[in-house]
């Protein structure tokens, strides 16, 4: 086999390149967070129904579901840095479709393109970062990583808020277009020196043998599988909570998009709190299983319907600190499972594989149990499930985890 597996055990973390490929996710998931405040608009403009604006806003996932881990074995056969690039290509030509989409069909295809620039960018974000730490600055730096989302989520969604009633989607669509071009010069510029350094850093194996390789881990499936079912929850709050306070307390757009956000930056309190308990020895099963019951606790109370609104607002902040745990403990697993450092690319595309699933299925099947139903707390059921689920696959990763540790 001819595979070069020395570029994790770096001599010094290069922290450097670690803001770099962090601020890239921040702009992928920037492409996230600036589609729930807008799609009344986008509903509107486009003549798209509750359930095609679910799909328009999952759609960006269908990439990352449908081949995150072929991408994140591609990435590491032709180089990190190649694919980041390309990724950050691919947001910025689905925004300029979006931004002159006529109708809902040229919607989706424009988040169609996007999600293959978010899968892109966020495999490959994670394994830049594993291979740009040392040893003993890795789980910290992955778990900060996945601050990634919620910052990027949030921060968009409070700025499209600001400009959506006087300026519209279209404009928040060139803004998005403009900082990703933008980030594109800075990583093409601030990577360059060290790739070169990191041309050993490459699996010269066949691609689909490096597939196998990594899903024969159970541990890393069993992981994947927690960060699918907390996505389902998580992306399906976010997006449809500005909605639900819109028709439930007729707030303002601006209070409507202030809520969730808050809540994404509680989960990336969530984050930083996994990464501090990583960097002391907390074993991730424990953390996803912790992250996991904490969001069913927290949704009782949400969707109870008996609780006073500020208190179930609380709950609301209280399941963005338990759920932040997850994609941090998450995340810190592929270099763990990976079956070689080399393919901590693989591994990775195998988690964002996870978090894409729940986030392409999430959105649409909340809408339609809302539809169903007629009213939102009856998605309570849905959400609990999912929660229970996830912690009976973190502890089942347990002996999993030990195994891959020892070796």
């Amino acid at each position: 086999m001819a595979e070069i597996t020395s570029p994790v055990k770096t001599q010094a973390t290069n922290w450097p390149i670690v803001w770099v490929a962090f601020g890239a996710g921040i702009v992928a998931s920037s492409h996230i967070g600036k589609l729930p405040p807008a799609l009344p608009q986008i509903g509107t403009d486009l003549a798209a129904g509750l359930v095609m604006s679910g799909w328009i806003a999952s759609m960006i996932s269908t990439m990352g579901f449908a081949i995150g881990l072929i991408a994140g074995a591609i990435a590491d056969r032709v180089g990190q840095r190649r694919v980041l690039i390309f990724g950050m290509l691919m947001l910025a030509l689905g925004s300029l479709l979006g931004t002159f989409a006529s109708t809902s069909s040229i919607m989706l295809i424009a988040r169609f393109i996007e999600g293959l620039g978010f899968t892109a960018t966020t495999i490959t974000g994670g394994a830049i970062i594993a291979r740009a730490t040392a040893d003993s600055d890795r789980k910290w730096a992955l778990g900060v990583w996945a601050a990634y989302m919620p910052i990027g989520f949030a921060s968009m969604m409070m700025f499209a808020a600001l400009i959506l009633d006087k300026f519209g989607w279209r404009v928040l669509w060139g803004v998005s277009l403009a900082v990703t071009l933008i980030w594109i010069v800075v990583v093409i510029r601030a990577t360059a020196e060290w790739q070169r350094s990191q041309t050993k850093a490459i699996s010269r194996d066949p691609i689909l043998g490096n597939v196998r390789r990594s899903l024969a881990m159970g541990g890393g499936v069993l992981v994947a599988l927690c960060f699918a079912l907390y996505a389902t929850q998580h992306i399906s709050m976010m997006n449809w909570l500005p909605t639900y306070m819109l028709e439930v307390y007729g707030v303002s757009t601006l209070f409507a998009a202030t809520v969730p956000a808050l809540v994404l930056v509680f989960n990336a309190i969530g984050n930083y709190l996994a990464a501090w308990a990583m960097g002391r020895g907390w074993p991730i099963w424990l953390l996803l299983a912790l992250g996991a019951g904490g969001m069913a606790l927290t949704e009782i109370g949400i969707f109870s319907g008996v609780l006073p609104e500020s208190l179930r607002l609380g709950l609301a902040f209280l399941f963005g600190i338990a759920g932040g745990l997850i994609p941090a403990a998450a995340l810190a697993a592929a270099p763990v499972y990976a079956p070689t450092p080399a393919l901590i690319g693989t591994m990775s595309g195998l988690m964002v594989m996870g978090s894409n699933t729940g986030q392409l299925f999430g959105p649409p099947a909340l809408a339609a149990i809302r539809e169903t139903a007629g009213n939102w707390d009856s998605t309570l059921w849905l959400l609990l499930s999912l929660a229970i689920a996830g912690i009976i696959m973190a502890v089942l990763s347990r002996p999993m985890e030990n195994r891959a540790a020892t070796h």
